[in-house]
């Protein structure tokens, strides 16, 4: 796609911008293009206040990075403000026509506790009305219930009681499929379960979802006149969160 045509216009205005591909990478830019409510410009030694020297057509770009790995099937995407990454993936998604869903990935600990759980006693999650109704059956149903009452969200919580017995673990890794296949869609997951402590104790345990994703910090120098986070630094920081975890996301990735 040529540069106009990563631009998506309208009511929410946004761009895909500076795409770089070299090898098995690309790297990127995505902006929101902020339109009205423009801050005003104050100098602080004086008080002085003017309007910014903005356009028409124009507007206030908030920037992310991110990085696509394709040997790996991984996207590392910088977190800001109200740009993160299920809005870079309804971005691309826009601008391509194409259906685009990101996966979040376990911290590397969560999931081998997941996959040490020898049985599941509460499954916990909240689903959004999406645009369109897909999934497996269960998640349809409730995706329906929605629809028949005429709301925004659905909150979920099936529990085994008081009773010493495990949910069917086969039907918790469905939505757990289901969540990486719509993960917009899903607002929370979690699940209680236990797991089997090294002295041979049962160890009771809840994984959530979506607070326990892989995130990697890095500090990144401002630069410029207009202060931002320096181009190349997000880069390598992006790159480095990648190389450093490659061998857990190749396992995470299957």
């Amino acid at each position: 796609m040529n540069p106009v045509e990563r631009i998506r216009t309208g009511n929410d205005p946004a761009a895909i911008l500076n795409l770089q591909h070299h090898q098995d990478e690309f790297l990127g830019e995505a902006a929101r293009i902020r339109m009205e409510d423009l801050p005003s410009v104050i100098d602080t030694a004086t008080g002085d206040r003017h309007d910014l020297n903005v356009r028409a057509p124009e507007g206030l770009g908030e920037e992310i990075y991110f990085l696509y790995d394709t040997a790996l099937d991984v996207i590392a995407v910088q977190n800001r403000g109200h740009f993160r990454a299920p809005a870079l993936e309804q971005l691309i998604s826009d601008l391509t026509r194409t259906g685009v869903n990101f996966h979040i990935i376990l911290r590397g600990d969560a999931w081998e506790r997941f996959q040490n759980m020898e049985l599941v006693t509460k499954i916990n999650f909240k689903l959004a009305r999406p645009r369109d109704i897909q999934g497996r059956p269960a998640v349809v149903r409730v995706f329906r219930e929605i629809d028949e009452f005429d709301g925004v969200l659905a909150k979920v919580e099936i529990t085994v009681g008081r009773q010493h017995r495990s949910l069917s673990m086969a039907a918790v890794r469905r939505v757990i499929e289901d969540y990486n296949a719509m993960g917009q869609d899903f607002k929370d997951l979690s699940i209680t379960g236990a797991i089997r402590e090294a002295q041979g104790e049962l160890h009771r345990d809840t994984i959530d979802f979506l607070k326990e994703r892989l995130v990697v910090s890095a500090e990144v120098e401002r630069r410029g006149r207009g202060r931002r986070l320096d181009a190349e630094g997000c880069r390598l920081a992006l790159r480095r969160s990648i190389r450093e975890h490659q061998d857990y996301l190749r396992r995470y990735r299957g």
